[in-house]
């Protein structure tokens, strides 16, 4: 069988509905989908074939569940640590998709990531953040999760808030609809970023794009897909895209493109897309962006989309002290290394000062000069070689 470019694992509840989504849509034919859960029932909905899933923890939890505990999440998934290993061995690139908050995703992901550094797999970690109604604890444990064990380690991770949602959604939509919303989006994203880093062939993202942006960087991300046709909208299907784009659930408004520090554009298309058309459809997308925004756009055409063409947007602004963190450490990577001496003759350096007031000689003022070399001998040491005297108030406000 021939080896897939693209694995997209699929990890607890949230993961298992969206590697299910993927498998119903032909144009995911290239990827291949795997997905781990605690619970049978949802490993069951994802429709993967038996080979393709894995219940973890099934002598201990029986496919019940973690019940959010991220505890049991870490241990079942750790118990399947050989399992995961082989359904992973080979894999060229790892795109690992879930929502944070509960207990098999929040636990199992960084046994994932320790999977996968093992290997010496590329990985892309793409999670949503859960709803702020769902309470402040599953909201902590979301955060820590990034922020203690992703970040640290993952190649690159692009987390999600649902609450976006909330910009676009009228107050009155079922909570059912808006998850099921939430997941279409990540779904159609997903694809898109896959099928770009698979088909580059009008303008390609490299994966280490990616990891250059996002590596070690705690951002927040929104993102945007518009979908128009050829049939339906006509020559005019790439402003219909725009404009759907702009409009899209999980984007939080149109000013989301214009507050970025990056934007992430992708394009597909029928195999009539072309060139010309790629251009002014990503000219127009830039033109919602600062100058000074980062771009990382791609492009990529199929036999699956003729006559179609998706637009998607992920945007990233990066939180004000990860910001600042990671400014630190590129400047302490640059700056030279001082050697022993430098460093000693820096500590001198602080203790000397400069003569700016006219030396006495005190009793010594009226008797005959006393010279050793060009040293006046009847000056104090300390003043000759202008060194400070540390009277026990350096530092002290005066």
């Amino acid at each position: 069988m021939e080896q897939k470019k693209i694995t997209v694992l699929g990890i607890g509840g949230t993961g298992c509905r969206i590697v299910g989504i993927l498998r119903e849509n032909p144009l995911s034919a290239p990827l291949r989908l795997l997905a781990i859960d605690s619970d049978s029932a949802g490993l069951e909905r994802s429709g993967l074939p038996e080979e393709a899933r894995l219940l973890a923890g099934a002598r201990w939890r029986a496919g019940r569940g973690c019940g959010g505990s991220v505890l049991d999440g870490q241990r079942v998934v750790a118990h399947e640590r050989s399992r995961i290993e082989k359904l992973l061995e080979g894999v060229p690139f790892l795109l690992v998709i879930g929502g944070l908050g509960g207990g098999t995703a929040s636990g199992g992901m960084p046994v994932v990531l320790s999977v996968a550094r093992k290997l010496e797999i590329p990985t892309l970690f793409f999670v949503s953040l859960p709803f702020t109604l769902e309470g402040h604890s599953k909201r902590k444990i979301a955060e820590d999760t990034v922020k203690e064990e992703l970040l640290g380690l993952a190649d690159a991770v692009i987390c999600l808030p649902n609450d976006l949602l909330f910009s676009v959604l009228e107050s009155t939509t079922p909570l059912s609809n808006a998850f099921k919303l939430a997941d279409q989006e990540l779904s159609r994203t997903v694809l898109a970023l896959t099928m770009v880093l698979l088909h580059g062939n009008l303008l390609a993202a490299d994966f280490g794009n990616f990891i250059t942006l996002l590596r070690r960087k705690k951002s927040f991300c929104s993102i945007g897909v518009g979908v128009a046709s050829s049939e339906i909208d006509g020559e005019n299907r790439g402003e219909a895209a725009m404009e759907r784009l702009l409009h899209s659930p999980l984007l939080g408004g149109a000013d989301k493109l214009g507050e970025a520090d990056a934007v992430i554009f992708t394009l597909l298309g029928g195999p009539e897309l072309s060139l010309g058309e790629t251009k002014q459809l990503l000219e127009l997308a830039g033109r919602q962006v600062k100058p000074e925004t980062r771009l990382i756009v791609g492009a990529a055409t199929g036999e699956e989309w003729a006559g179609k063409l998706m637009l998607s947007a992920v945007t990233v602004r990066f939180d004000a002290e990860s910001e600042a963190s990671e400014l630190l450490r590129s400047s302490s990577e640059r700056a030279p290394k001082r050697t022993r001496s430098a460093a000693a003759h820096a500590a001198d350096a602080d203790q000397l000062i400069l003569p700016l007031e006219p030396i006495s000689k005190g009793v010594m003022e009226r008797g005959p000069q006393v010279k050793w070399g060009n040293d006046d001998l009847d000056v104090p040491t300390f003043k000759r070689r202008n060194i400070a005297i540390d009277n026990g108030k350096r530092g002290v406000e005066q």
